[in-house]
């Protein structure tokens, strides 16, 4: 008897196709010859075994991943003489506008700036293409600003074992420009909308700096809105050792403690379980207008939405089309974040495991009391950590032995630490002097997660490094943990039709 497909399936095989396409094109140099032998050999595939099913997928299979390499080609640029990355390994003059949120660091800031004119002895050109900027603290510049800029370009290269060109080719970025001379222009040439958004996460992140001391204003505002630049870097490095990252970077997990937050406060003014999800799904949204909008911060809300829907469709197969379709319109947008995006991929891997891996460990710990929501934000941050802990070993070469302990004595509060701040930052934004008294019970909350933190960190057992693991490791994590799954699909299915 034939496998048949159905539409769902069909749909499930077709975005799979489509990441497989783009993960070999982000490896591999695939040619025009390549990808048209693979195109006809598909389409002959698919003529004669029309009546297979086999043949069928396959055919379609083939043709799909030929569209994903060939989205993947067009997010290339073309580097000719009116591509500012021609010019790498010279010194050039350029005219070009910041067109991202200035990145300042302890002692210089980094400026993403879109060029526009390239300026010589014989005239000027119009110019296209990124460049990350490296230069002093002072004098500032802001989004929008246009500049005039002096420098030697530089082509960016791989730094030991990071790929750094890959990494800020995920940006578009193919030149750097360190001590450069900058000249400022003009200003408010960016997007209006863009412009009032940073406008309006600086005020917030400005609020909590007025309201609470350092480091629990860092802290605080690494939490809510991921900007983690001025934490001390002591503190980062606890984070790092303690397994715990995963609470200063905004991710679907992050997305999922405002969801539940939300939740809470749906059921305590009446609404519905059914409409409380457009009420969450509202605050989601202005989360990530109160943050900035930025691309990672709107793929995290995307996850975070999705681990909803898992409450709201029920069925596994639909909430899986439903996460791979996600990524593929994610892809769709920026092929490159598949490969070379860290932040992508946990946030994808930390869904999974919420969809997942949460339902199976909720029934082995199902005798555990529920005492204010511990439980489930305990169940949902293991499932988290188990999906994300081999590619972070092969990413980052890094196993914190004392994270399960940590998380179990954080995360009672981060719930609580996230609501407590987001409302002390918006009344002080209002009304300065209440938001300053209600900081003092935010304090708290921090203060105990910092103190946590810093003491198992600064234990010299608390992690260890795992340098230079083959990528076929992974693979292996990956494989086991999805046997585990599918033995635990299967064993529930099988107590169902007995």
């Amino acid at each position: 008897m034939e496998y048949k497909l159905t539409r769902s399936k069909i749909f499930l095989f077709s975005c799979l196709f489509f990441i497989l396409g783009v993960g070999l094109r982000s490896y591999f140099s695939l040619s025009f010859f390549t990808v048209y032998i693979i195109l006809i050999v598909a389409v002959i595939i698919l003529i004669f075994g029309w009546r297979k099913t086999l043949f069928r997928l396959l055919g379609f299979g083939g043709i799909i991943i030929c569209l994903a390499i060939i989205r993947y080609n067009f997010s290339l640029p073309n580097i000719n003489e009116n591509f500012i990355a021609f010019y790498n390994n010279t010194e050039q003059k350029f005219i070009g506008t910041v067109v991202a949120e200035p990145d300042v660091r302890d002692s210089y800031t980094k400026l993403i700036v879109a060029s526009n004119l390239l300026i010589s002895a014989g005239g000027s050109k119009k110019i296209s293409g990124q460049v990350l900027v490296k230069t002093s603290l002072y004098p500032e510049y802001q989004y929008g600003d246009e500049l005039e800029i002096s420098c030697r370009l530089v082509q960016p290269e791989k730094i030991e074992d990071f790929d750094y060109d890959q990494y800020l080719s995920r940006y578009n970025i193919y030149s750097l420009c360190f001590n450069p001379q900058i000249k400022l222009i003009g200003e408010n040439q960016g997007n209006w909308l863009v412009k009032n958004l940073l406008v309006l996460k600086n005020y917030f992140i400005g609020t909590i700096n007025k309201i609470l001391p350092e480091p629990q204003a860092s802290f605080l505002a690494g939490l809510l809105v991921g900007a983690k630049r001025s934490i001390a870097d002591d503190l980062i490095q606890a984070f790092n050792r303690t397994g715990t990252t995963h609470i200063i970077a905004i991710s679907g997990y992050n997305i999922t403690i405002i969801a539940a937050i939300l939740l809470s406060m749906a059921k305590g003014i009446g609404i519905s379980r059914k409409k409380s999800f457009w009420f969450i799904v509202a605050g989601i949204l202005f989360f990530v207008i109160i943050t900035g909008a930025s691309a990672s911060v709107v793929r995290a809300a995307v996850m975070g939405v999705l681990v909803l829907l898992v409450s709201q469709i029920g069925r596994v197969s639909r909430i899986t089309n439903a996460l791979i379709l996600a990524a593929v319109l994610m892809l769709l947008v920026n092929p490159k974040i598949l490969a070379f995006d860290a932040g992508f991929q946990l946030s994808f891997l930390a869904t999974m495991g919420l969809v997942y891996l949460s339902p199976i460990l909720e029934k082995y710990f199902s005798n555990w009391p529920e005492f204010h929501g511990l439980k489930n934000s305990l169940l949902t941050t293991v499932s988290a950590i188990i999906f994300t802990t081999p590619l972070i070993l092969y990413q980052f070469g890094r196993l914190s032995i004392v994270a399960p302990l940590v998380n179990i004595l954080v995360l009672p509060v981060i719930p609580w630490a996230m609501a407590l701040g987001f409302a002390v930052a918006a009344v002080g934004m209002i009304l300065w002097p209440l938001g300053w008294v209600m900081g003092w019970f935010v304090w708290l909350a921090l203060s105990y997660i910092i103190l946590i933190v810093r003491f198992f960190g600064n234990l010299p057992w608390s992690s260890i490094e795992i340098k230079g693991l083959p990528w076929w490791t992974m693979l292996i994590g990956y494989i086991l943990i999805s046997l585990w799954i599918w033995r635990e699909h299967t064993n529930k299915h099988e107590l169902k039709t007995n």
